[in-house]
């Protein structure tokens, strides 16, 4: 998609999308490419791939801690 597609598609101006992407092109998670006058972005998967991997570690925690939560919670309840 070039920048002004993309900016269709959210409530911010197009100088806004145009930082955003710049973000995400120096983290390798966007790819811009020059043709003509336009700049065309493609989403760079592998390297989503890589972040979602590596928050796995995390996802796992989070869970493990919201399955105590959740039975500190009913123990609390059950209690009254």
């Amino acid at each position: 998609m070039t920048t002004s597609a993309l900016a269709e598609h959210f409530d911010t101006t197009r100088q806004g999308i145009s930082k955003h992407l710049k973000i995400l092109t120096e983290c390798q998670l966007v790819k811009q490419e020059y043709q003509g006058l336009e700049i065309h972005c493609q989403l760079e998967i592998y390297k989503m791939k890589e972040i979602d991997n590596w928050l796995e570690q995390f996802r796992k925690i989070w869970e493990t801690r919201f399955q105590q939560l959740d039975y500190l919670l009913l123990t609390i309840s059950n209690k009254k």
